[in-house]
């Protein structure tokens, strides 16, 4: 049986901790190791850590060696932590978990045998459902990753029914990196220069940018709607604030200049242009300070450029046939949805994702 990695990133998420790690011990997967990050916290999560870690080792219920407990000495990011975790694991596939997140105990067994079917399949999506009771008929969180023209992205499903929705196994464009499965032979393959999530993105939307890459590399992403989990949202230490805005933003486009194919971005140009005013529009009334980002973007354009090099040069897949996983967006939708009454907007995709 192949072994699983399970990586979990903290920063101040003692209220999360406990269930999201009971969840852990209760997975009928055998061959777990377990490696804990802690990012420089200041709630007491990092002693509930330590001691977590110390008892976990005398009782044997993971693999040899773990739980690890790794204490960073500042907030490295949820990018650069997880790469850390992934360079120290040694399972064949490596999942993230964010603390917020509790998993049924057949989630991880599930994904597993997901990707032991197809070879090709580089990562698993499983059906997260919101907090904060642990019921099936909990709205959806993800049930994947869906991607539009306009070059936005939203969780698969989010809002519909549990128990009555995205009932089917299905491929998919990606995964919600706070609970997701990746194959690490794919991993090791869309890497670029040693990074396997892009560390100058240091959290939000480095999952949505490995499933470009994957895609570019002819590698798959399967949803197993039987991999069940509740995700919390927000529950990382990264509330809705500057932080969360900056990064969203400057991410998103960091992604579309390494990714992003020249001629159907042009093509799809007037509904990018509506939604890059709208974004900004409503950055610049709740959250101007964010709109900052465009000198950061600009700062690491050739880098980026650099990476994209990189990435187009191992391109297996055409422009034009991963084209086809792109969306029309929906305006109206979003409209009903996402303009509020005090006039605030909020635009999908520029949501926290954790």
């Amino acid at each position: 049986m192949k072994p699983v990695s399970i990586i979990v990133i903290n920063f101040n998420g003692l209220a999360d901790l406990p269930a999201c790690l009971e969840s852990l011990r209760g997975q009928d997967y055998p061959e777990i190791e377990l490696i804990l990050f802690d990012n420089c916290s200041d709630d007491g999560s990092s002693g509930f850590l330590k001691e977590y870690s110390e008892e976990q080792a005398n009782r044997g219920r993971f693999a040899a060696g773990s739980p690890r407990l790794v204490a960073n000495t500042e907030n490295a990011g949820f990018s650069p932590a997880l790469n850390q975790g992934i360079r120290e694991s040694h399972g064949d596939y490596v999942m993230p978990l964010n603390t917020d997140v509790v998993l049924d105990a057949t989630f991880v067994s599930e994904l597993v045998r997901s990707l032991e079917e197809d070879p090709r399949a580089g990562s698993a999506s499983g059906k997260l459902l919101r907090f904060p009771a642990f019921g099936r008929d909990n709205p959806i969180d993800s049930a994947g990753h869906v991607i539009f023209r306009n070059r936005l992205a939203e969780n698969r499903g989010e809002g519909q029914p549990g128990s009555s929705a995205f009932n089917e196994p299905a491929e998919v464009f990606g995964t919600c990196g706070a609970a997701a499965l990746y194959r690490r032979q794919m991993l090791e393959d869309v890497a670029v220069d040693g990074e396997y999530f892009d560390e100058e993105f240091f959290a939000f939307w480095e999952d949505v940018d490995i499933d470009w890459r994957a895609h570019t590399r002819g590698w798959k992403c399967l949803y197993n709607p039987l991999a069940l989990g509740w995700h919390r949202r927000g529950g990382a230490g990264y509330r809705k604030s500057l932080l969360v805005e900056y990064h969203n933003y400057k991410n998103r486009l960091l992604m579309l200049i390494k990714n992003d194919s020249p001629l159907f971005y042009l093509l799809n140009l007037p509904g990018i242009l509506l939604t890059e005013v709208l974004k900004g529009g409503a950055l610049l009334v709740r959250c101007p300070r964010a709109l900052l980002a465009l000198a950061e973007v600009a700062r690491l354009t050739p880098l980026m450029l650099a990476k994209r090099r990189v990435i187009q040069s191992r391109r297996t897949v055409p422009a034009v046939e991963l084209e086809q996983w792109f969306e029309p967006f929906g305006y109206r939708r979003w409209m009903r949805r996402h303009i509020l009454n005090r006039g605030e907007m909020i635009i999908e995709g520029e949501r926290d994702r954790r």
